[in-house]
């Protein structure tokens, strides 16, 4: 059965316990590579910013909206919005990112509201002669972007080994004087179970080995990157002939897609369906978690 056969109730797949294995990696195709650490938040990014909705309203941002400047003590970048985020609210988002930044480049910080099973640590003071386990970790191995939103909450993005995580932070400002110690925190119990899975995954950013490792796939993952592979043939107005071709290669293409059985055509009317879902509002349930969609309103 070719790797482009595929059936799944998308998305209670449990990730966890399928098996990993590389995919064709070649020509187009290997610009895909960088997604295969991505978390699903990530992933959400990757097909909202391919909404021409959504591309209309990040035209409305400007260079200067939101402040920018480095931290005295340490290499973290400080971020804080100038003007009221209106159209990234609508989309999930505290602040509106450049939709030509990739999942992991790009300053993508989705409110809880959108994604409630964001990774949580609360800060507390610390002694002089106390350490901060989770400082010292990161410190040397990630890329750190802090945001504060208009009602002066805080956000970190950190950037490590092919992963990108979001975390929210309670109590003392991280921006104060006083020394602080972070720790890990479940606030809400009726999602322990996601939010404990949440916590391990973001882990995987401490890791330094990424340059030296082979791209492995999920059933989930590679259904989700052969979705963006579609979304973009689309765009540069390819048939659904031509996005097998690019995926399964021009010889598979060849042999199958007429076959009598319809399996391959069936697929691509699939992925392609999946993938416009998923683009148009469907990542907000999908793959954050959220509850209402771009064109909803709270009643």
């Amino acid at each position: 059965m070719g790797i482009w056969r595929f059936n799944c109730n998308f998305p209670e797949y449990r990730e966890t316990m399928m098996k990993t294995y590389t995919l064709k990696s070649d020509g187009a195709l290997k610009r895909y590579d960088y997604l295969w650490r991505l978390s699903s938040d990530r992933w959400a990014w990757e097909y909202l910013r391919r909404n021409p909705d959504f591309l209309r309203d990040a035209e409305c941002r400007r260079a200067d909206d939101v402040s920018e400047r480095m931290a005295p003590c340490a290499p973290i970048r400080l971020l804080r919005s100038r003007v009221p985020q209106t159209l990234a609210e609508r989309w999930g988002l505290m602040m509106m990112p450049d939709p030509d930044q990739n999942g992991f480049e790009a300053d993508v910080f989705w409110s809880r509201a959108a994604h409630p099973d964001q990774v949580e640590v609360h800060c507390s003071p610390r002694n002089e002669e106390e350490s901060c386990g989770i400082w010292d970790r990161t410190i040397p191995v990630c890329r750190i972007t802090h945001m504060t939103d208009q009602q002066g909450r805080e956000f970190l993005l950190l950037r490590g080994n092919g992963c990108v995580v979001q975390v929210r932070c309670s109590g003392l400002s991280l921006l104060g004087m006083e020394k602080i110690r972070m720790k890990l925190t479940i606030s809400d119990m009726d999602a322990y179970e996601r939010k404990l899975k949440a916590q391990r995954d973001a882990l995987e950013v401490w890791g330094q080995d990424y340059d030296q490792q082979t791209p492995l796939w999920t059933k989930r993952t590679q259904i989700l990157r052969d979705g963006l592979i579609a979304l973009d043939c689309l765009e540069l107005g390819m048939s659904r002939r031509e996005i097998a071709s690019v995926l399964y290669g021009k010889e598979t293409v060849e042999s199958e897609w007429s076959d009598d059985r319809a399996s391959m055509r069936d697929a691509l009317k699939y992925l392609v369906s999946k993938a416009e879902g998923l683009r148009d509002g469907g990542y907000l349930v999908e793959l954050l978690g959220g509850r209402l969609g771009p064109y909803q309103t709270a009643a």
